[in-house]
């Protein structure tokens, strides 16, 4: 699915989020600076836009370890490097990394955690490659509590991305499974009891936009 759509996911994500996604990315990067992490990985990588704001936000990166499954997506992230970081390039499968125990400072994952098939099995690996005192922060898709944003926020997921999709990407399907993944995935406190049973030490979130998102803070 990502293959078939990789040539049009930038722009469908700013036309779905009518821009806000790369701004909700680089809030999610600042809940770093207090670690001043130098080397980051970043998880289900995509096209690279979780890793330019990760270096637009955070001046100690030294390396970003970019990695996904799916080598048409991670193809189209060389392009977004930016000179003072080295970037590294990796297919890879989150359910197994091929990195040595606590190598990374800090992970960021977009969008990525919710489509993962084991998502217990991929929080141990990220929690085993993490060092001590170590922090992941996940950005994913939420689910609205409050009626005043529920309501508009089904109308707009289950009616107008899939019809975005059908016209923009031409692949109605990929983003009808959008809405169907975002109501399957353990949302909040959900989410934080399968990351504390990965073996993570503390976790919190932060809903945005009422909750249309959501970043998880995952400490070691």
């Amino acid at each position: 699915m990502f293959r078939r759509i990789a040539s049009r996911y930038d722009r469908m994500n700013r036309l779905m989020t009518f821009g806000l996604d790369l701004h909700w990315r680089r809030k999610a990067a600042s809940f770093l600076r207090p670690l001043q992490p130098e080397r980051l990985l970043d998880l289900a990588a995509g096209t690279g836009d979780f890793a330019l704001a990760a270096c637009q936000v955070l001046p100690s990166l030294k390396e970003v370890y970019l990695v996904d499954i799916t080598p048409a997506m991670l193809a189209r992230a060389p392009a977004k490097k930016p000179p003072q970081v080295v970037w590294h390039f990796q297919v890879a499968d989150a359910h197994q990394l091929p990195f040595a125990d606590s190598m990374m400072d800090a992970i960021v994952v977009g969008y990525g955690v919710r489509n993962f098939e084991n998502r217990l099995q991929a929080l141990m690996e990220m929690r085993r490659v993490l060092r001590p005192g170590g922090r992941a922060v996940i950005l994913e898709t939420g689910m609205p509590t409050q009626l005043l944003w529920k309501l508009p926020f089904w109308f707009y997921f289950r009616l107008y991305v899939p019809l975005l999709g059908a016209l923009y990407a031409r692949d109605k399907a990929a983003y009808t499974y959008l809405p169907e993944s975002t109501r399957a995935f353990p949302h909040r406190d959900a989410f934080l009891q399968l990351a504390l049973q990965a073996g993570f030490m503390r976790g919190s979130y932060v809903p945005l936009l009422g909750g249309a998102s959501i970043i998880y803070l995952l400490d070691t």
